[in-house]
């Protein structure tokens, strides 16, 4: 049964589908971005949904595809190497779309949090496994962190509610075994900190 929820939590919680929820948590909650119309929060989410999810999800298919065509099998290495390079230049497409106009810097900040996390857990690969959800969550808690120091206190509880999201998913790696408490730390404080670089300095 644990099992079953630890697995549950590890997709529902996966890389490609945090940042669809950290978008509809800022167009559809009470932030200054929920005044969007309807036509540019559909566009907004579709965008993120597309680079985050559909394009990097399509080209790992298919990419596994051709090398069952060819007798090739990737190994778990390789197809990590992969996965991060695809993640980096999908979220490098995202911010290039959200550079459209200035009132989307906020989402071209995130896409550029998204890029550098792809890319610092491609960097340690040589030298240590870190947990990609761990990363990808300690990124979120950083972005909630900072929208509330700015002034969106209508997002306090979301915060929390990510912390402890972050706690869950953490076990749920333990409990599984498919990354160590140092491999979450590490991730969960990398990520942190790439977010608050990104939304300060980018």
């Amino acid at each position: 049964m644990l099992n079953k929820i630890s697995k549950t939590l590890s997709v529902v919680f996966h890389p490609f589908m945090i940042p669809i929820y950290v978008m509809i948590i800022l167009l559809f909650t009470d932030t200054v971005h929920s005044y969007y119309p309807w036509r540019v929060k559909v566009y907004l989410l579709w965008s993120v949904a597309l680079y985050s999810l559909v394009l990097p999800v399509l080209t790992l298919a298919l990419l596994k595809r051709l090398r069952r065509l060819r007798n090739k099998r990737l190994s778990k290495r390789e197809f990590t190497i992969i996965a991060l390079l695809v993640g980096a230049t999908c979220y490098i497409l995202c911010a290039i779309t959200m550079m459209k106009a200035p009132s989307l810097s906020i989402f071209r900040k995130i896409a550029m949090a998204g890029v550098l996390c792809e890319l610092f857990c491609l960097a340690s690969l040589p030298f240590a496994r870190i947990s990609t959800h761990l990363t990808a969550m300690g990124a979120v808690v950083a972005l909630f962190a900072m929208l509330n120091i700015l002034g969106e206190t209508s997002l306090f509880w979301v915060l929390l509610l990510t912390i402890l999201c972050a706690g869950v998913l953490a076990s749920a790696r333990l409990y599984m075994g498919r990354n160590r408490s140092r491999q979450l730390f590490i991730g969960f404080v990398s990520g942190f900190l790439l977010s608050v670089a990104a939304m300060m300095w980018m």
